[in-house]
């Protein structure tokens, strides 16, 4: 008696095992929806990046720290997905404090040569 219930269990288990293998956890639909917001999640935070260092301000900022504008923008093309959504975090609370008067120009610019001298060093550390 004892060897039949345990073979019951033991069969029940495999048969669950058997159905779960054959269900995928992630379909092939919401997988490819993931890549595709990820993938726009990524565009949207290298365009706010590249147009917050690719303005007069950070410019500026930039020759003032003896920071070659073009390897920043390089830089920031070579980070990772991670790095780049923090960094561009960063960038709109930046302009937004300036937008509404809550940082003087001399702050941006420590800002922006902190960032900048950020990016670049993160990428040199790679």
């Amino acid at each position: 008696m004892k060897f039949y219930v345990v073979a019951m269990v033991v069969c029940s288990l495999v048969m669950c095992q058997m159905t779960y293998a054959q269900a995928p956890i992630v379909t092939h639909d919401e997988l490819k929806q993931a890549l595709v917001k990820s993938d726009n999640a990524r565009k949207e935070n290298l365009a706010q990046v590249r147009t917050f260092f690719s303005s007069d301000v950070a410019r500026k900022a930039f020759a003032v720290a003896h920071l070659d504008p073009d390897r920043v923008q390089k830089a920031v093309s070579t980070l990772n997905s991670d790095e780049l959504a923090k960094l561009a975090v960063q960038t709109r609370q930046v302009q937004s404090d300036f937008a509404a008067g809550a940082l003087t120009n001399q702050q941006i610019t420590y800002i922006l040569i902190a960032l900048g001298t950020a990016v670049v060093v993160l990428i040199a550390v790679k």
